[in-house]
């Protein structure tokens, strides 16, 4: 804004040079600038402007150079580094070299320069300065019009700053209802969640009770059953000849469990009873013992003879007569016997699940 200030008033100040310049004319050597005319006071000896050496005033303009910065001869071509002032009345002055000087070129608008060349000269002063005032006037014009819209850009910046600035502060305070309003409904969330997560928890740990008690109880079951295979004399103990009577118990790997071995896995008794079976010995083997249970195949003998050919011909006739029952009640329903026994291992199944419902049942009951 300041600039712009400045500007216009640099060009008004700059049309008012004009209009002075050509009202007024200063009587004072040629070739010398209203600022520098105090220095060239007729009848008062004449001092170069760089202090050098001093003159009688009459030889300033003598043609002839004096002073080393050419300034005793402003108004002739005698110095080579002098400079000469067109006042341009009507326009505005300027300084040429002053070889320019009656070189029978017009450079000043007023034809100053060459006052003895004898060059036919215009003066175009006045209408050069009409000229340059015209677009010094359309400076400042465009100038004055441009410090308005900047003005004008500044107030709808100030006010779109400040229309932006109230939305934010409407949206940051939303934004802070909103998380209010999130706070709240989390706290009641998990407030409504806690229940529900305890009693889950609390199922849970009932449910992997119920099942660490039911492993249990299968596994106190397989070491009874373990315990009347090795009391081979069923005398409701355990000794060392009768674990030594299993090699895959052995431990050091030669294949045979000697007694050393076999009161080790005794926990150091000679023998053991079920309890303490079951609590010291059972956890040691139960992952080497292999069970002696197997399921034998009965052998029916076959005798040669005529009694042995009609007996197998008799079977031959049962099982004829079997597969021809076998046929006919095939649309009676195929099966039967598979579905008894798929029934009889789900009732097994169902057994087995029953307790652990029924122990689960009398743990929630307790709890």
């Amino acid at each position: 804004v300041r600039a712009a200030v400045l500007g216009g008033r640099s060009l008004g100040l700059g049309l008012l040079l004009l209009l002075a310049a050509a009202a007024l004319e200063v009587k004072r050597p040629r070739g010398v600038s209203l600022q520098n005319r105090h220095f060239y006071e007729e009848n008062i000896p004449f001092t170069c402007l760089d202090g050098s050496k001093t003159i009688p005033f009459h030889e300033v303009n003598d043609d002839y150079c004096d002073c080393k910065d050419g300034s005793d001869e402003p108004g002739t071509s005698a110095c080579p580094n002098g400079s000469y002032h067109c006042s341009n009345a009507g326009h505005r002055s300027e300084y040429i070299p002053s070889s320019h000087v009656n070189d029978g070129i017009c450079d000043c608008c007023d034809t100053t320069d060459e006052y003895n060349s004898g060059a036919t000269c215009l003066n175009t002063c006045k209408e050069q300065g009409r000229k340059e005032r015209e677009t010094l006037q359309k400076m400042a014009e465009m100038a004055k019009e441009g410090f308005k819209l900047k003005q004008q850009l500044i107030e709808d910046a100030k006010k779109n700053r400040e229309e932006k600035q109230l939305k934010l502060a409407e949206l940051q305070k939303e934004k802070a209802n909103w998380e209010i309003q999130v706070e709240s409904l989390r706290i009641l969330k998990e407030a409504a969640e806690k229940p529900e997560q305890e009693a889950k928890e609390m199922h849970k740990n009932a449910w992997d009770e119920v099942q660490a008690a039911h492993n249990l109880e299968k596994n106190k079951a397989k070491a009874a059953e373990t315990f009347k295979e090795l009391d081979d004399n069923e005398d409701g103990f355990i000794t060392m000849n009768e674990i030594q009577t299993h090699a895959e118990l052995d431990s050091d790997g030669d294949g045979v469990v000697s007694e050393q071995e076999a009161e080790t896995l005794l926990g150091g008794a000679s023998h053991v009873d079920v309890a303490s079976f079951q609590e010291v010995v059972w956890a040691g083997i139960q992952d080497k013992y292999k069970s002696e249970a197997v399921t034998e195949t009965p052998i029916v003998p076959v005798e040669g003879g005529a009694d042995s050919s009609r007996e197998v011909d008799h079977e031959d006739h049962r099982k004829d007569e079997d597969e021809e029952d076998y046929g006919e009640g095939q649309d009676d329903g195929v099966g039967d016997d598979d579905s008894e026994d798929d029934g009889e291992e789900e009732e097994e199944e169902e057994e087995e699940d029953g307790a652990g419902e029924d122990y689960y049942k009398n743990r929630q009951s307790y709890v």
